[in-house]
């Protein structure tokens, strides 16, 4: 019998933190117990690349300290993801450290990619469409996600720097709005999200999806025109183009922030920056010619939940998780195919890998996830080849770090992964280096250890023949004695030598003398 577990997720998102606490049922589905919301405004007076101000720095920690007590309350694991502000603030990694030291929460910092994948996970299970193909907006307080998916594969996303609090600070920050304003607004977004529109509208999706608050805060204009006055879920609520532009001419016609909190059905919490997330929405509207938005309450939250929960070792071989399990070696194989001219011993740099990993279990004590980093970075860690032979290993750092298609992974991991590649040859680690800063203590000595296994594995098939079929490992003491086992009458010096020059990394990492033979 599967045991139950208590499950919180935390979306720090640039207007809003979100909290939703659950029950993991047996089967690996799951019951919402608690579910918390606070406008922080982190994003507040955020410019790209400039800092988290001091006073949105105390929100935001505040309402993690009592998002932590009411977690542990219910005696639930915790995952906290962070958005848009978080990926752009410069003291990004101090906040990091301050929510883990004042909060006991670790905060992983996802892209916009990985933010459209896991909303998408997340309406899938509120939403009866996963055999329907789906475009889905969410439109948040400093990017605008839009996905096109089905069955669970991702067929288009892009993040666009597009939000209601960011267009709100860069066009909208007068008390009373003139329409040379949200003219100037309405072009900028048409700019940006205009040279997506014919690969979107080629995808012919069947169901068009938003799941923020700008498109929440629509759904309840529209549902008072109607006369509604009771409260109900708006999850899959549907409203048409025509419903759309009435509401959307209500707002833009309210020239003041009093004046839209007074709009029927309108949550005045949002009446600042209302303007900005209608604005999108509607060039959303107007160039992909939308004919209706269904809504979804269900979001990154959900989908943060899902997530976790297959990640989870006992619940990986339940049926309902096999159509979404696979994302991240999809990634993987995906950059490989693209980048790598010679796969074949990629993939067995990987096999010596992890069989070296494995038998060296008890003295890296490093466990599952970090088996996944050194198996996706020895299959990537020649693709910086595609761009030159000189410092390829500094490429392949560029790329894996850089690339759109590394869906599945947090930016933490995406970095440890890059890294590892990055250092697979000449110089080890160095505090020095800026890219090795970029990580703390703990994800530097990962690094270390990983990368000091795929040198040796790297070294291991020197010849590119993969006539070193496996290596055997044994501890003794301070050494570790690695044997390069073949079947075939060869003679391994190439190796053994190419291994030698490999030790000092190894003994640096490990604290033992590697002997090879």
């Amino acid at each position: 019998m599967v045991r139950e577990n208590t499950l919180a997720a935390i979306d720090l998102g640039t207007n809003s933190f979100h909290m939703i606490i659950v029950r993991v049922r047996e089967n690996g589905t799951f019951e919402a117990i608690a579910r918390e919301k606070e406008n922080v405004r982190l994003g507040s007076g955020l410019e790209e690349g400039g800092e988290i101000d001091p006073p949105a720095f105390r929100r935001a920690i505040e309402c993690l300290k009592r998002f932590k007590m009411l977690a542990d309350n219910s005696k639930a694991e915790i995952r906290a993801v962070a958005t848009s502000a978080m990926r752009e603030a410069s003291n990004r990694a101090e906040f990091q450290a301050a929510a883990l030291k004042e909060a006991g929460i670790k905060i992983d910092v996802i892209s916009g990619y990985e933010e459209a994948r896991l909303i998408y996970f997340g309406v899938l299970q509120g939403l009866p469409v996963f055999d329907k193909k789906v475009l889905l907006v969410d439109i948040g307080g400093g990017s605008t996600e839009v996905l096109v998916g089905y069955r669970g594969d991702i067929l288009f996303s892009k993040s666009f720097k597009l939000g209601a609090i960011r267009l709100t600070e860069k066009f909208l920050k007068s008390e009373t709005l003139d329409s040379s304003q949200i003219r100037k607004c309405k072009l900028y977004v048409e700019e940006i999200i205009l040279p997506f529109r014919k690969i979107i509208r080629d995808l012919k999706p069947e169901i068009i999806i938003g799941s923020s608050g700008t498109v929440q805060a629509t759904a309840g204009i529209i549902r008072a025109f109607e006369g509604e006055v009771e409260e109900r879920p708006l999850n899959h609520y549907t409203f048409q183009s025509s419903e759309f532009k009435r509401a959307r001419n209500m707002i833009l016609e309210a020239d003041t922030s009093k004046k839209r909190g007074k709009i029927p059905g309108f949550d005045s919490k949002r009446s600042d920056i209302i303007v900005g997330g209608m604005l999108i929405l509607d060039e959303l509207f107007q160039l992909l010619d939308l004919p209706d938005m269904t809504v979804s309450e269900f979001a990154l939250r959900e989908g943060i939940i899902y997530d976790t929960i297959r990640k989870w070792e006992h619940f990986q071989d339940l049926e309902h998780s096999k159509h979404l399990d696979d994302i991240r070696q999809k990634s993987i194989l995906n950059l490989l195919v693209s980048y790598t001219r010679d796969q074949e011993y990629a993939r067995h740099v990987a096999k010596l890998s992890l069989d070296i990993f494995d038998q060296l279990q008890s003295v890296h004590r490093l466990g599952k996830e970090e088996r996944e980093y050194l198996e996706a970075s020895s299959l990537l860690h020649e693709v910086g080849l595609f761009i030159s032979h000189s410092a390829y290993h500094k490429h392949s750092y560029y790329l894996i770090r850089n690339s759109e298609a590394m869906l599945g992974f947090t930016w933490g991991e995406i970095e440890i992964i890059a890294l590892t590649a990055r250092y697979h040859r000449k110089s080890s680690p160095k505090s020095k280096h800026r890219e090795f800063q970029r990580v703390g203590p703990r994800e530097q000595e990962t690094v270390e250890k990983l990368s000091a296994i795929l040198r040796i594995a790297s070294a291991c098939n020197r010849n590119r023949q993969g006539l070193i079929e496996t290596v055997r490992c044994q501890v003794r003491k301070n050494q570790a004695i690695f044997t390069l086992v073949t079947n075939q009458n060869y003679d391994k010096s190439l190796e053994l030598w190419a291994c030698e020059e490999q030790a000092d990394a190894f003994e640096s990492a490990y604290g033992m003398v590697p002997l090879f033979q």
